[in-house]
């Protein structure tokens, strides 16, 4: 019985310890349980706190909407919001294959004279530029008369760089410098090259708004046309848009850069509905009047080049080609010299710089009153756009006048203002 007794003393120490892990258990699943509910409550006011964030995108704490806006970007199609921007087989080089950014630029330069280096002349110059970050584009109209300067120190007219041993170098260099960007293309082409290559493109008629007199760039004969008169064929539509009366040569520039505002947009916007493909055919008739550079080495990757530029131009947006020119130069007698705004205008022309005007004085306020400023010994150049164009051809010009003072004064009125001092003369 004792051991019987003992036997069942010693079976009910198991269930005792049986039942202190079983409140062990419990206290344990009882902790984790409150542990998970203030994780719970932790986590669902943070998503609250982000949810208000992301809806009053309020900084620092709008985490969900720039995280949903990230995904979006990388993993949206064209269709879900902004198609990307374009490319275009002109972006890369033809020759390194590395790809141009920012701006891509092509010099378009038309000249006459088919037979010896030396007896090329140009008659046209227009750089185009395609901003590749901001999609927008500009042709900016080149006067031929503006200086370079050669190997050897000497002034020569653009007209005439492509006689000088590297002329080509020597233009695309100046033009550069004139415009304030690189120029990643030059595309140089005899005037019947070109004849040939527009008609090949089926251009739009250009419809005079006025009786017009101009002279033809090839031979020298006066052309008159009549208001509401259509120009179609592309031999004439060349002669309207390089005329050049240089009887008058600025006003005749002016009148250059106004033809191309009012027909380049509508040219362009004629080739929109064709392809890389189809524009290429339409060149087919490239021949050898021509200088791509950089180049394919063969007359169908040119060709297809050539056709990419006229395509990346065409799909512009309405209103995103800006037609400028470099600007007219306005003369201020600064010393008091008896016609020194005549004298500096008239040198400024043989450079082939435009004037705006030359009878005007530097004025400076005192006690709110404007007087004559003849206190200028050291002349000054100030550009008052700010517009990078404005301030690379003001330097262009301290370059010409060796002038070293060129100063930004933004506002109103001409973009370059030359105030003659003493200095200029001599």
């Amino acid at each position: 019985m004792e051991e019987e007794n003992g036997a069942g003393v010693e079976g009910k120490a198991p269930l005792s310890e049986k039942e202190k892990l079983s409140r062990l258990n419990k206290r344990h699943q009882k902790e984790a349980r409150k542990k998970r509910r203030v994780l719970l409550v932790v986590v669902l006011l943070a998503l609250c706190v982000l949810a208000v964030g992301a809806i009053l995108d309020i900084p620092y704490i709008n985490v969900a909407r720039e995280a949903g806006s990230w995904i979006g970007d990388r993993f949206a199609s064209p269709d879900d919001g902004e198609e990307d921007a374009p490319e275009y087989l002109f972006f890369t080089d033809p020759q390194s294959a590395g790809e141009f950014e920012g701006e891509v630029s092509v010099l378009l330069g038309v000249y006459t004279g088919t037979g010896a280096q030396a007896e090329r002349e140009l008659i046209y110059l227009m750089l185009y530029t395609y901003d590749r970050d901001t999609g927008g584009g500009e042709a900016y109209l080149v006067p031929e008369s503006s200086v370079a300067y050669n190997a050897s120190g000497q002034q020569v007219d653009l007209a005439r760089t492509l006689r000088e041993e590297g002329g080509e170098d020597l233009l695309r260099s100046t033009v550069s410098n004139i415009a304030g960007t690189e120029v990643d293309y030059l595309l140089l082409v005899e005037f019947w090259e070109a004849v040939r290559l527009l008609q090949g493109l089926g251009p739009p008629a250009a419809v005079l708004a006025e009786n017009t007199v101009f002279v033809n760039p090839v031979n020298g004969e006066t052309n008159f046309l009549v208001a509401g008169q259509e120009v179609k064929d592309a031999d004439r539509l060349l002669f309207y848009l390089m005329a050049t009366d240089r009887s008058d040569t600025w006003a005749a520039f002016d009148a250059r850069g106004e033809r191309a505002g009012t027909y380049l947009p509508e040219f362009f916007y004629a080739l929109q509905p064709y392809g890389l493909e189809e524009l290429g055919g339409m060149l087919s008739s490239l021949g050898d009047g021509y200088l791509l550079d950089p180049g394919t080495g063969s007359a169908t990757g040119d060709s297809d080049y050539i056709a990419s530029m006229l395509q990346a131009f065409a799909g512009l947006d309405g209103g995103a080609l800006a037609i400028k020119a470099v600007p007219a130069v306005e003369v201020l007698n600064g010393c008091g010299v008896p016609d020194l705004g005549k004298k500096v205008g008239d040198r400024l022309n043989s450079l082939g710089v435009p004037v705006a005007g030359t009878g005007g004085n530097a004025k400076v306020t005192v006690d709110g009153e404007e007087i004559n400023d003849f206190t200028h010994e050291v002349s000054t150049i100030i550009y008052r756009s700010v517009d990078p164009r404005a301030e690379a051809f003001a330097r262009y010009l301290g370059v010409l006048l060796t002038v070293t003072d060129v100063v930004s004064e933004p506002g109103p009125g001409p973009e370059i203002i030359l105030i003659a001092g003493r200095d200029l003369a001599v």
